[in-house]
């Protein structure tokens, strides 16, 4: 019997990234055979981001460019296919199955009905959190780095933002499921674990059967934090993305003392102006943003940090970005990310007066990421002479090269005669550029 392959393209953040790989593993246990090349897979699915509209574009262009004669069936998931609906199957004809988020175990189910012919077009959007996380297979190929997902969903409602109508209200899985998913990792090779959620530091789970001689059954991120730190063969723990306005004191406290916790987080401010910060209905001013990092910093010194930025939001005045430009230069992030605002259907930011010309935010974004960039510059040089943890994970593109991560994310470049993938090798930093540092690995 022929085998029946399968090509998967996944677009935005790192949550759709961990779930592409969930579809793999349910694909293969379900007999499919993933291949990488387009042009010979039987079924493409693409798997999609609705955060800005270019990501949604680029969707269906790939699809014409990567549908060839052996195409049987073609499928969107993900959050443009939750925004959408059935409008996916009037863009393209070509298009067989539309499935949200949290329906993608279904997907062998739904090809093999469209392969067998009991159904032509088929559309899912439910809202099964439970049923998709239960369904999830145990991975094959476990990577040095994993991700796991603690939190799903977001109950903030930013008026920009499209999460809650794509991955909806906040759902937290059960303490013991992310721990045993952890422990499975770490016993097939994983040495560093990032814990995912759309807003990760509201996480909020039933710890039900475990007993680590603490009352209560809810769990904070702290307290999982912890119980993760103990699991023997785990090296490193990071956790993505979190929100300033669920930053605690507790959290914070918890960086100061899990040694393989890195002193690093990603904490989106999105503006500087508390006028569009109150119009984004981000929860937070500019101030209690800025005290909540110097806290941090106080509790644990070693702690720093990166944010998104978003410009040209409707009615930003050059002031306004101005003082973005402030918060930038106050904080000194060591990365950051910064886009053009991307109006988006359905969403209160969408129907405001003042909307900003693309010409105007193109500018604002350049001078953003160029102010950005120096801080980036001046952090990486300041590291020259320092000795940092980096975990490799890939090669380079010179002969004998190899890169990896630091505790601060940022890419690390050396050059080796023996392959450091897959190990934490400690390096001192010789020299810097704009997106990454080079140095030598040091003998053990």
């Amino acid at each position: 019997m022929q085998e029946t392959s399968f090509y998967i393209k996944a677009y935005g953040c790192q949550m759709n990234v961990y779930d592409s790989k969930n579809i793999i593993e349910i694909m293969e246990c379900r007999g499919f055979v993933r291949t990488l090349d387009p042009k010979a897979a039987d079924i493409l699915v693409f798997y999609t981001c609705n955060i800005r509209e270019n990501a949604a574009r680029k969707v269906f262009s790939a699809i014409g460019m990567l549908k060839s004669s052996k195409t049987k069936v073609i499928a969107i998931g993900g959050c443009v296919a939750q925004a959408e609906k059935d409008e996916i199957f009037k863009k393209s004809s070509l298009i067989d199955i539309v499935f949200g988020p949290h329906v993608y175990h279904k997907l062998p189910d739904y090809i093999g009905q469209i392969l067998n012919g009991e159904q032509s077009k088929i559309l899912d959007i439910g809202l099964e959190k439970f049923n998709k996380f239960e369904k999830a297979q145990r991975k094959n190929d476990v990577l040095f780095s994993e991700f796991v997902t603690i939190q799903e969903g977001c109950d903030n409602f930013c008026s920009y933002c499209v999460v809650p109508y794509t991955r909806g209200r906040e759902y937290s899985r059960a303490a013991k499921d992310i721990i045993s998913d952890i422990r499975y990792l770490i016993s097939n090779g994983a040495k560093e674990i990032t814990l995912l959620g759309q807003n990760v530091n509201s996480y909020d789970g039933d710890a039900a059967y475990i007993n680590i001689g603490t009352k209560g059954n809810t769990w904070k991120l702290d307290r999982l934090l912890y119980e993760i730190s103990g699991i023997d063969g785990l090296k490193r723990l990071r956790y993505t993305t979190s929100h300033p306005k669920d930053i605690t004191v507790d959290l914070m406290t918890a960086h100061s003392e899990i040694p393989i916790l890195v002193p690093f987080a990603h904490i989106p401010i999105q503006s500087g102006s508390d006028r569009i910060l109150k119009l984004m209905n981000r929860g937070h001013t500019v101030a209690e943003y800025l005290d909540k990092l110097k806290m941090f910093r106080t509790i644990c010194p070693h702690m720093q940090f990166s944010s998104d930025f978003i410009v040209g939001f409707p009615t930003e005045t050059d002031e306004d970005f101005e003082d973005t430009v402030k918060v930038v230069n106050d904080v000194g992030y060591v990365v950051s990310y910064a886009f053009k605002y991307s109006r988006r259907k359905d969403t209160p930011a969408s129907q405001m007066d003042g909307q900003i010309s693309e010409h105007e935010k193109e500018g604002r974004l350049r001078m953003l990421q160029d102010s950005l960039s120096r801080h980036q510059i001046h952090r990486n040089n300041s590291l020259i002479g320092q000795v940092h943890s980096v975990l490799f994970d890939k090669c380079g593109k010179k002969e004998n090269q190899y890169i990896g991560k630091n505790g601060y994310m940022q890419s690390v470049v050396v050059e080796c005669d023996s392959n450091p993938i897959g190990e934490f090798r400690n390096v001192l930093i010789e020299s810097s550029g704009i997106n990454s540092v080079s140095g030598k690995i040091l003998q053990k």
